[in-house]
């Protein structure tokens, strides 16, 4: 008899589980409660990809729930420990919010796991940059170019990220630096051409 009361018992259970509605009324409520309450269900779909756990603590840690943001950063690294993107999107997530020092650590974390991750800190130095950061910056980006000269994207994107922050001198430098790593390359022509365009502002490739 208890074990029918139980199983009778479970479509209620499930039903309560289920019984927030996530339509557009929903959508208008506390942007921070949605920002969490979305987390959850990612990661309740996919709880160990290393690289949606430091975006899932990105937006804990935009909703103001630090222990659990440190929470799912830990986690990620567990899962991937020497993935520079996962470092990467922790140190992000960090700097967005406002956490400086926990940024720098981050990427110097980063950089220390992933030694030979360009990209990553290519995409780091554009970050620092942006924040006004140039020093850190610039080492970072010296670091992705010493692993790979003839990395003409990564060198257009951090001039790009320079002309859009006023830096002239340093965004001559690395298109400089664009231009030799790949000359008869018309892409990378028309990524310098656009940059200047565009006054620096990121490319948008869709529409």
């Amino acid at each position: 008899m208890r074990t029918l009361l139980r199983l009778a018992a479970l479509p209620a259970v499930s039903l309560a589980l289920g019984a927030q509605t996530y339509n557009a009324e929903y959508f208008k409520g506390d942007r921070k409660a949605i920002m969490a309450a979305c987390a959850d269900k990612a990661r309740a779909i996919k709880p160990k990809d290393s690289r949606l756990l430091a975006e899932y603590g990105r937006a804990y840690l935009a909703s103001g729930d630090r222990v659990k943001a440190e929470e799912a950063f830990q986690a990620g690294i567990a899962s991937d420990p020497k993935d520079g993107e996962t470092h990467f999107l922790i140190a992000y997530a960090w700097w967005l919010n406002g956490f400086k020092a926990e940024a720098l650590a981050a990427f110097d974390k980063m950089v220390a796991m992933d030694p030979k991750g360009k990209n990553p800190m290519a995409k780091g130095a554009v970050v620092l940059l942006d924040g006004g950061n140039e020093a850190k910056a610039v080492e970072l980006m010296e670091k992705a170019w010493s692993l790979d000269p003839k990395d003409w994207q990564n060198c257009v994107e951090f001039g790009r990220a320079c002309v859009r922050n006023g830096k002239k001198e340093l965004a001559a430098t690395w298109f400089e630096r664009t231009v030799q790593a790949r000359p008869k390359e018309e892409r990378m022509w028309n990524e310098i051409a656009l940059a200047y365009a565009d006054g620096g502002v990121p490319a948008r490739t869709t529409f």
